[in-house]
């Protein structure tokens, strides 16, 4: 029996609909870091932080019928992103964290979104 490995994904961006990317999107948890708290003796235990929100950054393609306005305001709406192993990732109310920069060689635009929680399923 053969495990599928995560090596494509598929974005579907709310009201943008499913987004044209390139491969290589990242999801990251967000969530707590940990971090020893030490003593006289040596490690007590550790305290928590949160450390950042959860986030798909992908890399969408360029072309003629890209809508960058659209995509630049794009806030408070869902991102899943759903890849070959079968596995989702759904970003609850996402927006687009940073100016959008296009790569005008690679016809590529970098796209980070954040949100308030990352669901697996």
């Amino acid at each position: 029996m053969s495990t599928a490995v995560t090596s494509r994904g598929f974005l579907d961006a709310g009201s943008l609909g499913r987004l044209p990317t390139k491969e290589g999107a990242t999801v990251n948890f967000g969530g707590v870091k940990r971090e020893p708290v030490m003593g006289d003796e040596g490690v007590l235990g550790y305290s928590e932080v949160f450390d950042g929100a959860p986030s798909i950054k992908v890399t969408i393609v360029h072309a003629s019928t890209t809508d960058e306005t659209a995509i630049g305001k794009f806030t408070g709406e869902n991102v899943t992103l759903n890849t070959n192993s079968g596995k989702s990732y759904t970003l609850m109310g996402a927006w687009v964290s940073e100016p959008l920069e296009l790569s005008v060689k690679d016809g590529q635009l970098e796209v980070l979104f954040l949100g308030t929680e990352l669901i697996p399923q």
